[in-house]
């Protein structure tokens, strides 16, 4: 693929890291010497770069992929800010342009010289010759952005052309063919793949692509972004897929540092062209083994992938029973129906185990793979303990209370409030902290306010792993009232870092909470008493001492992430095996239902929205 380099005089060093990115493309790209040398070139796509900006290492063959699925778009940019309106695309247009070729050539016979030292002149020429036809990639297509900014003149510019057109700032995106489907009934897009040169990365083992839900904030999104590094380190190859709508960069860069091979095909095609998307990274990638985790439409995918692809072996990954099992059914059902389609399973807990082999499962396909922790990064060092407990108003005889995650309905952040003013009423020096984001925040502010106990509650918002690390270091008693859980991430976080647990008896947390660590609670009541109770063991001092002991040393000794590595690996390995010797019939392709699929999720995501 062609790419137009457009210098920016007197930044140092700007070609340089600008070329750097382009080297590490996913797709094999070369610069055109001159805007001249456009009308010679005979590939269907033009890169226009400013000097300075550094692209997002799959950014042109996402772009490219925009371009061959939207027939009406002329020429797409990427984001910057996440709002897709003329203030926040400009800086991206004057940065990074994808244009079809004719275009641009056709721009330069007419003698149309850029204005302007950016490729925002592409954008004008393309709305002067059809009033529309500028597409957004809602997903960072620009990593870091070059040393310039969209200036006033630039601006008006742009402004000037679409008032001579009689067009609106929104005329600059064009996403009608990437909304919904025109009707459920539309078939799946088997659109042909944009002419592009695929730069496979070299691996040592199994070339693998993980199809995940999205990069939302939780446990999920902790554990995926601790495993894939882990995986690369490991010497397979990752490339990592996003199927939904969620927030996509908590904690991304942990995975893009370790393999940057990171798509967001709902942000690139339409919906029903996403399986086509997917079908091209097990292609073009050569890939092994496509781990899914937690993806509905991943798991939808199966009999068109498997079809697509039967050398390739699918392993799925199952969190939790629980997934809005009003709507769907749980995880660990929808598991059990496709298993006939998958090579192996893995579950967070023997628990889950058990309960995949109940619903169907083959015991020797399916196996418990702890999401663990990093046992040597999960550990106090650094500021003395003292020192943090001042910080969040806590002496040393205080009983610190810690509520740590995701403050939503599910995980019932009102018991732990409750449970706090229960032990202040007795008499006692309690503290209670909340460190995580959700829509609870301000129901927990304002419970806290109505049980009297404002000045006894801290809360800290969602915290970066490092100050979380000393938070949990500080405090006492991890109360995590859950009704549903399959074992959550900060368990073993708290845990590691020896602070007490007293959960709920939900999934596979008593495989982690034994005798002498912490307490279990009934989940099944909404009843603050029974957490109380669980806390009341260690208001003694000396009990405390001994039960943070026990808890650290239960997760080192069984629950260190290098184990889960080593059970996911292997499993990887098993299910490639599995693959070659099966010899059953899968079903044909599945070639409807994909974009029902996809109203589905969005509905999913819009009843959320409206819940909050």
């Amino acid at each position: 693929m062609p790419v137009l380099l457009l210098d920016t005089p007197a930044i140092p060093g700007a070609r340089a890291r600008t070329l750097a990115s382009l080297s590490a493309q996913s797709i094999s790209v070369a610069l055109c010497t001159s805007p001249g040398a456009i009308v010679a070139d005979d590939q269907p796509i033009l890169i226009v770069a400013l000097a300075g900006a550094v692209l997002d290492a799959t950014a042109c063959e996402r772009a490219a992929w925009f371009l061959a699925t939207h027939p009406t778009v002329q020429c797409v940019t990427g984001a910057i800010a996440t709002v897709p309106d003329l203030q926040a695309m400009l800086p991206s247009a004057a940065q990074f342009v994808a244009v079809r070729t004719h275009v641009a050539q056709a721009l330069l016979t007419r003698g149309e010289s850029p204005r302007t030292s950016t490729a925002i002149s592409l954008i004008i020429g393309v709305l002067r010759g059809s009033g529309r036809g500028a597409g957004w990639i809602s997903e960072p297509m620009i990593r870091t952005q070059a040393d310039v900014k969209v200036t006033a003149p630039i601006i008006a510019d742009v402004c000037a052309a679409l008032q001579a057109l009689e067009l609106p700032d929104a005329a600059l995106i064009d996403m009608t063919s990437s909304g919904l489907p025109v009707s459920p009934q539309q078939r799946l897009m088997l659109v042909p793949p944009p002419a592009i040169e695929v730069r496979v990365a070299p691996a040592n083992g199994l070339r693998v692509l993980a199809l995940l839900q999205g990069f939302p904030m939780g446990g999920y999104t902790a554990f995926n972004a601790d495993l894939l590094p882990r995986l690369a380190a490991a010497g397979h190859a990752i490339t990592t897929c996003t199927t939904e709508w969620w927030r996509s960069d908590w904690r991304l860069d942990q995975v893009r540092a370790a393999s940057p091979d990171i798509h967001h095909p709902h942000a690139v095609v339409p919906p029903a062209a996403v399986p086509a998307y997917i079908d091209w990274l097990i292609a073009s990638r050569r890939i092994d083994v496509v781990f899914l985790s937690h993806t509905l439409l991943g798991l939808h995918c199966l009999p068109f992938l498997r079809a697509r692809h039967p050398d390739v072996a699918f392993v799925d990954y199952v969190h939790t029973d629980w997934f809005e099992a009003g709507m769907y059914g749980s995880y660990a059902t929808m598991a059990s129906q496709w298993e006939s389609q998958l090579d192996a399973q893995l579950a967070t807990s023997h628990a889950l185990v058990e309960q995949l082999v109940s619903q169907g499962c083959a015991t020797d396909a399916v196996r418990a793979a702890h999401i663990g922790i990093d046992t040597a990064l999960w550990r106090h060092s650094g500021p003395r303990l003292t020192d943090v407990r001042t910080s969040i108003g806590a002496s040393a005889t205080t009983l610190v209370l810690l509520f740590a995650g995701r403050v939503s309905p599910e995980k019932r952040p009102h018991l732990a409030v409750d449970v706090a003013a229960h032990l202040v009423s007795e008499g006692h020096d309690v503290l209670l902290v909340f460190a995580g984001g959700g829509p609870l925040l301000q129901a927990v502010h304002d419970r806290s306010v109505a049980r009297g106990i404002e000045g006894r509650v801290k809360i800290l918002g969602e915290l970066d792993e490092h100050t979380l690390r000393h938070v949990y270091a500080a405090c006492d008693v991890f109360i995590a009232p859950s009704e549903i859980e399959g074992v959550a991430r900060s368990l073993y976080e708290a845990m590691a870092m020896g602070c007490i647990p007293v959960v709920s008896d939900v999934g596979g947390q008593r495989e982690l909470v034994v005798p002498g660590t912490g307490s279990l609670v009934n989940a099944a009541r909404d009843d603050a008493a029974l957490y109380v109770a669980g806390v009341r063991p260690f208001l003694d001092a000396a009990t405390r001492q001994r039960a943070s002991s026990e808890a650290r040393a239960q997760i080192v000794a069984g629950f260190d992430t290098s184990r889960t590595v080593a059970i996911v690996c292997e499993t990887l390995t098993l299910a490639r095996e599995r693959r070659r010797s099966r010899q059953d019939a899968l079903p044909a392709a599945l070639a409807e239902g994909f974009a029902t699929l996809s109203l589905e999720i969005i509905r999913r995501h819009v009843l959320r929205a409206l819940s909050r």
